[in-house]
């Protein structure tokens, strides 16, 4: 015998499935990849970085792009088409090794003519404060500029304003007072590794290459957005952290929130790169 429905189950039946549909659908829904991490030799390169010609300008923040002009890794990545080589991106502690490509040829007058620092003056990249320096302090104009311990002489006749220098390692916070730039003298500062010492000529070329260490602080919790689900992006239009949640294909400002309130109701969305 064919049973019948009592009236009004069927369209509260109906209801039901209307409400959860959409999550099924949502589920479904192929995983963006485009922004799955890449690499230029062994060089890992994910949010807030992105590699040129890879990934979407989306995948990264625009200053933080990396040009891969050696798939072997021999010759270092260039960050954001500039002279800085990349030899190292520590993502846990949010730091970069890099080096000037300009100050690697052995010409020791180079770093007299500019400073390093100011080329990150707009940028969410800073020179760090761990790092050591390489002083170039002038040591004629009538300055009365002593030279330090430990100084090595350094004549930049014809390709600086001063001709002679004396070039040598230090600190600028917290270390020795006579590593410090001396009072009244012009100087230059190139930054290199923390410890690095400059004992002689041949020392130069690769204290330099070693590179320095850059910090970066970028808005937005990639963390937080990964663990609910979603893929950390640059939203273009807003200039800011967005976060792609694979359920409706979106971005949101902080995470893949749900909207569901119902108690004890907690989805598990898949994980984008």
């Amino acid at each position: 015998m064919m049973q019948s429905h009592a009236p009004g189950k069927l369209p509260l039946l109906l209801l039901v499935l209307a409400s959860i549909l959409p999550w099924l659908g949502a589920a479904a829904k192929p995983l963006d990849a485009s922004c799955a991490p890449a690499s230029c030799g062994s060089l890992a390169i994910r949010y807030p970085f992105w590699l040129r010609g890879t990934h979407a300008p989306e995948c990264g923040y625009p200053t933080f792009g990396v040009t891969c002009d050696d798939p072997t890794g021999a010759t270092p990545p260039s960050l954001n088409e500039s002279y800085l080589r990349v030899l190292d991106i520590r993502y846990a502690a949010r730091s970069v090794i890099a080096f000037h490509a300009n100050l690697v040829d052995g010409n020791a007058c180079l770093p007299t003519r500019f400073n390093v620092s100011a080329t990150f003056a707009l940028s969410l990249l800073a020179v760090s404060g761990a790092n050591s320096q390489l002083f170039f302090s002038s040591a004629d104009g009538g300055n009365n500029c002593s030279r330090p311990p430990g100084a090595l002489e350094l004549n930049c006749s014809g390709s600086s304003s001063n001709a002679y220098w004396f070039v040598y390692t230090g600190r600028t916070d917290g270390g020795r007072a006579d590593s410090m730039p001396v009072p009244g003298c012009r100087f230059s500062v190139v930054p290199v590794m923390p410890g690095s010492e400059l004992r002689s000529w041949e020392d130069y070329k690769a204290t330099v290459r070693r590179g320095f260490l850059l910090d970066w602080t970028v808005p937005g919790d990639c963390a937080a957005c990964n663990a609910s689900g979603g893929g950390c992006r640059y939203e273009a239009g807003a200039n800011a952290f967005g976060c792609l949640c694979p359920s409706d294909g979106r971005m949101h400002p902080a995470t893949c929130v749900l909207q569901d309130k119902r108690p004890g109701f907690s989805p598990k969305y898949p994980r984008i790169s």
